[in-house]
């Protein structure tokens, strides 16, 4: 009996929540997880891509309103009547032209006129230096919409890494939630096995029913199912975890930062008001706007016409690169084209732009009903989390006692197997909801975070405010940099001083 009351007592200590079932492979803290996220994730490598093209749209866009020099070349091998009968015009008028000479100055040219070959070849080589003088407002609102276009893509960057640091987090602390259930259904399953065994010996002494030993079998079998079961939910946890931080699926690693509970003093309005001011995703929404208002602008210059500057020449003749027989010519000028009537077209693509606004101007106004939505939602499920980690944590203590109790009164005959088979039930059960509440309050944590908008690699206020000052996107990106410790109370905290600026 003694020997029994010392394995209670052992097995009992296995119930303590500071117990952390220790996986197999390579342990990363949430720092090193969410590094890895930001370094691997498909997500961000999209986002950084798209960043570029914006970025190189913009200097295309720039670069079509300086010169363009173009060459255009034709070489042709030349026969047929037509070049005949030009041959035998152009002969018969300088012959002509000739006997003029002759009878007005005494000069006969008659024998280089007869020696003057046909041509067999033509060749053709214009220059033509071209460059806009005025488009109407085309080309100054292209150049804005692109360079929106690229802040935009600033800032999609940015809420992309806050994405994805929020998802490696969740995946990490479900990694760590699915860890601890494990510990839960292991001890439960120890500690079965060993009121089975003093069941057993009980039930061959003739002291207990059979029925005792058949329900303590049967509780054991579910809870050896329901740790298979813990077990492939938390192999499941790490696969998923590998994929956000972008590692093999299959790769061994264990979560090595612990979960903890402190409590969240910010208000409700204060996160609104800093998600209002900082969500990448919300300000670059408002550049989506302003994307859409130059476009319009741009196709507003159909109505207006265009003006050139013009230098060119010409070389023709028969071999390439030369003027043979005089053919050389050269201009430099002016050239305006105006679309006077284009049956409706500009006014097509006006209308096509203005709906395009208003729909920009639309998403814009959902998006600030999204932030406003995540902010509540987020706040919601982490005070809820907080009431839940001291109801659980309280019914935790109690069923263990209860556990305790129930254990010693079956052992000393006087209550059953099916209240320590209860007893023991509750024990699992408050402890999965004790992990589940301390888990979910974490994640809400990191959620709230994204929620917020909480720089990763800039600050969207500062980046908007540095655009607005008139500084181009690496000059403003270089002015909202910031660098953030993820396991440091700032990472969970709002910069200090709170000012939404």
């Amino acid at each position: 009996m003694k020997k029994f009351f010392a394995t209670l007592a052992a097995a009992m200590c296995l119930l303590l929540p500071n117990v952390t079932f220790a996986a197999d492979g390579v342990a990363l803290t949430l720092d090193e997880a969410i590094g890895l996220a930001l370094k691997n994730n498909r997500l961000i490598e999209q986002s950084a891509e798209d960043r570029e093209a914006a970025r190189w749209y913009l200097s295309a866009v720039r670069r079509s309103a300086g010169p363009t020099l173009s060459w255009s070349s034709t070489n042709y091998h030349i026969g047929g009547r037509y070049y005949r009968r030009g041959a035998r015009s152009s002969r018969d008028s300088v012959l002509t032209q000739s006997d003029e000479y002759a009878e007005r100055y005494g000069i006969d040219i008659g024998l280089n006129v007869r020696l003057y070959p046909n041509y067999n070849y033509e060749s053709s080589n214009s220059f033509t230096l071209r460059m806009n003088l005025y488009t109407g407002g085309r080309q100054e609102n292209q150049r804005e919409s692109a360079r929106y276009g690229l802040n935009a893509a600033d800032l999609t960057l940015e809420n992309s890494r806050q994405t994805v640091k929020y998802q490696a987090a969740a995946a990490y602390f479900q990694v760590l939630q699915q860890s601890s259930l494990v510990d839960v259904q292991q001890q439960a399953l120890e500690l079965l096995q060993e009121h089975l065994r003093y069941v057993t010996i009980q039930y061959e002494v003739g002291t207990v029913a059979k029925s005792d030993l058949l329900a303590t079998g049967v509780q054991l079998a579910n809870t050896q199912q329901s740790l298979n079961s813990a077990q492939g939910n938390y192999q499941t946890a790490v696969a998923r975890l590998n994929n956000v931080i972008g590692l093999p699926v299959d790769t061994e690693i264990s979560a090595s930062t612990k979960a903890d509970f402190t409590r969240y003093n910010l208000t409700e309005p204060q996160c609104l008001e800093y998600a209002l001011a900082h969500r990448p995703d919300g300000i670059a929404a408002a550049y989506a706007v302003k994307q859409a208002e130059a476009n319009t602008s741009a196709a507003k210059a159909g109505y207006r016409p265009s003006v050139n500057a013009v230098v060119g020449g010409i070389l023709t003749g028969e071999s390439f690169m030369k003027a043979d027989h005089g053919g050389e010519r050269w201009l430099a000028g002016v050239e305006m084209n105006w679309n006077i009537f284009d049956n409706g077209v500009t006014s097509a693509q006006v209308h096509q732009a203005q709906a395009a606004e208003r729909r920009a101007e639309s998403v814009a106004r959902e998006q600030l009903e999204t932030i406003e939505l995540e902010v509540h939602s987020a706040y919601i499920a982490l005070k809820t989390a907080e009431k839940n980690i001291e109801v659980t944590a309280a019914a935790v203590a109690k069923a263990e006692e209860e556990f305790s109790i129930a254990q010693i009164r079956y052992v000393e005959g006087v209550d059953t197997n099916l209240n320590v088979m209860n007893a023991q039930e509750k024990v699992v059960e408050t402890r999965n909801n004790y992990y589940a509440a301390l888990y979910s309050y974490n994640t809400s944590r990191a959620q709230l975070e994204k929620a917020m908008g909480v720089p990763v690699a800039i600050d969207a206020l500062i980046y908007n405010n540095a655009v607005q000052s008139g500084k181009s996107s690496p000059k403003s990106l270089e002015a909202a940099q910031v660098t953030t410790d993820y396991l440091s109370d700032s990472a969970w905290e709002l910069p200090a001083p709170f000012d939404v600026r």
